[in-house]
């Protein structure tokens, strides 16, 4: 009996020093992308800067590194694989949901939304989803479908890094990609119109949970949640990249409490610098 005692007490042990080092944040995480400037797409923007916000509202710290390579040293992702997350010399993620669901499993009962009920928490993770889905597949089609924005700014970042002929092959590559994800969610035949519908939509049920309760601050009620970071990354990536066609930006701006949530996040995470002007410009556009 007594064997046995101290086997349990020795495997109890050994299982609470495995969570905990399972939840230790390393002292130095790693974030790699491509640069901003001439080579991010804006579906791999809005997914860069939706998992930067997401680290900010949880005081976790990260170092960004503009890497040429970030793509391909990616584990891989269902949208964008971008972008690369790195915990210390191996373990590495990619994109928002799956980045996001390795911070609750580290983090537990300290993640954003802990503090929420499970139908609470249902709900957010269905809008997550949902979001995601809807935005990245509109970003896609803009950059790659629509044929202003595929000539005069995708086909060019796609190219930036690479020497002919190479770049012409990547830049092929890149678009046989996107086509086969819109394919896969049934967008390869929807026209700009439809999609801007799609946005729309969306939107609406974002600005519906937003109102559900004036008291509201957040997604989730007081405190901000990982819903809050994905929509202020699509949201700010959207308004604030310049494209030859800027509709999707001309239909946010038309969500005033949208706009006004993101900048709320915007003053409290980055002091105002990403947001402001861009949406100035769009809603006198729009009056």
């Amino acid at each position: 009996m007594e064997l046995e005692q101290n086997l349990t007490a020795a495997l109890m042990q050994s299982s609470a020093e495995e969570n905990k080092s399972e939840e230790a944040w390393p002292a130095v995480a790693h974030l790699h992308q491509p640069a901003e400037a001439n080579q991010l797409l804006l579906p791999e923007r809005s997914s860069c800067l939706a998992v930067k916000t997401y680290l900010r509202m949880c005081n976790l710290p990260f170092a960004e590194h503009n890497s040429d390579n970030a793509e391909f040293m990616s584990p891989g992702g269902r949208l964008t694989h971008l972008p690369l997350l790195r915990l210390g010399p191996v373990k590495t993620f990619a994109e928002f949901e799956p980045i996001v669901a390795q911070v609750e499993a580290m983090q537990r009962g300290n993640c954003l939304g802990s503090w929420m009920s499970e139908d609470q928490r249902d709900t957010i993770r269905c809008l997550v989803s949902y979001v995601e889905n809807v935005f990245t597949l509109a970003e896609i089609h803009m950059s790659f479908v629509d044929e202003a924005n595929y000539q005069l700014y995708t086909a060019t970042r796609c190219a930036a890094t690479h020497p002919w002929p190479l770049s012409t092959i990547r830049r092929f590559a890149k678009q046989k990609d996107a086509q086969k994800i819109l394919k896969v969610y049934q967008w390869q035949d929807l026209d700009n119109d439809h999609v801007i519908q799609e946005v729309g939509i969306c939107a609406d049920a974002l600005v519906a949970e937003l109102e559900e309760d004036q008291a509201k601050s957040y997604f989730g009620g007081s405190r901000p949640c990982k819903l809050d970071a994905l929509v202020f990354g699509h949201l700010v990536a959207i308004m604030t990249t310049k494209l030859p066609n800027m509709e999707l930006a001309e239909v946010l701006a038309t969500y005033p409490r949208l706009l006004a949530h993101c900048r709320r996040i915007d003053q409290s995470l980055f002091d105002g610098k990403l947001l402001t002007s861009a949406v100035e410009e769009q809603e006198k556009e729009t009056e």
